[in-house]
C-alpha cells in the first residue's frame, strides 16, 4: 500500500505512478478516519509506502499524525518518497523517528507555495515533471528489489532549516486568518471540498475559514477555477499552480 498526502497533486501523481511500476494501490491519507489505527501487515502488504510534500523543510503535520497512527509489521518493506521544489533539509531523518523505513527519495517538482515564491514558470515545470518520471521508474526498481536507499537532496544548511527555520514557519506561518475570497469568487464550493483538513466553510455563499490553523497545502489558492482567493498581500502578483498530466 501507499499512502499520500497532497494539495496541488504532485505527490498524488508521484504516488499513483508509484502504485502503476510497482503494482501497488495509494491511498489518500486525508480520505482515512483519524480514529482508526492502521496495520501494515507484511504478509498481506509486504511494501508499505509514504508519499508527501515537504513544507518549509519539514513533514506536514497531517503526514506525522498519520505515521503515528500506522504500525509497519516485521518484514515488511517500508519506504518514503518526498516531494520538494529542490531540497528536503533534514526532513526525511526526522520522519525515521515515526515511520521507521528501509529506504527514502526526494523528488523535484514543481514549486508551488507563494506566499514566499513565485510558481516555477512552465519550461522549468515541465522538465521538473520530466525528470521526475524517469526518477520514479529508478525508485519503483528498487522497490521492486527491496534494495536498501537513501537518496535524499537535503540542501545546504539542511540542519537549521529542519531544526529552526521549520519550527518557526509552524508557529507562524500556517494561520488561516490571511486568507480570504475576492469579488470574484462565485461560491463553486471546490475549496471546501478539497480542504484536506476541513478548515473551509462555505457561509453565504462565501468560503470562510473556520480554522485558526491549516496545513498550508495551499488547494483551495491553486485550484480555484476563478482564481478569487489570496493569502493575504502576498499572492495576489503570483502564479497559480496544480499538477495536471499535460506537464
Amino acid at each position: 500500500m501507499i499512502y499520500y498526502f497532497s494539495g496541488t497533486g504532485n505527490s498524488k501523481w508521484v504516488a499513483d505512478k508509484l502504485a502503476e511500476l510497482t503494482g501497488d494501490t495509494a491511498v489518500s491519507i486525508s480520505a482515512l478516519s483519524d480514529d482508526d489505527s492502521i496495520i501494515a501487515d507484511a504478509a498481506e502488504e509486504p511494501k508499505t509506502g509514504i508519499v508527501f510534500p515537504i513544507y518549509a523543510w519539514g513533514i506536514p503535520g497531517i503526514v506525522k499524525q498519520f505515521c503515528g497512527r500506522l504500525h509497519v509489521a516485521d518484514g515488511a518493506y517500508a519506504y518514503a518518497v518526498c516531494t520538494c521544489g529542490n531540497e528536503a533539509g533534514n526532513a526525511l531523518k526526522r520522519l525515521k523517528t515515526v515511520f521507521p523505513y528501509t529506504s527514502a527519495w526526494s523528488v523535484s517538482m514543481p514549486n508551488n507555495y507563494i506566499p514566499m515564491f513565485d510558481v516555477d514558470d512552465e519550461q522549468l515545470a515541465r522538465a521538473k515533471v520530466a525528470a521526475a518520471r524517469e526518477r520514479l521508474n529508478d525508485i519503483a526498481r528498487s522497490v521492486m528489489e527491496r534494495r536498501r536507499v537513501y537518496d535524499v537532496n537535503a540542501g545546504s544548511a539542511a540542519w537549521i532549516r529542519t531544526a529552526v527555520v521549520n519550527p518557526a514557519f509552524n508557529a507562524f506561518a500556517m494561520r488561516t486568518k490571511p486568507f480570504f475570497a475576492t469579488d470574484a469568487c462565485n461560491g463553486c464550493g471546490l475549496c471546501e471540498k478539497n480542504c484536506p483538513v476541513d478548515a473551509i466553510q462555505m457561509k453565504n455563499g462565501k468560503p470562510v475559514w473556520v480554522k485558526k490553523r491549516c496545513t498550508q497545502c495551499l488547494s483551495c489558492i491553486h485550484r480555484c477555477p476563478q482564481r478569487a482567493i489570496e493569502y493575504g498581500h502576498a499572492t495576489k502578483s503570483k502564479g497559480r499552480y496544480y499538477f495536471r498530466e499535460s506537464l
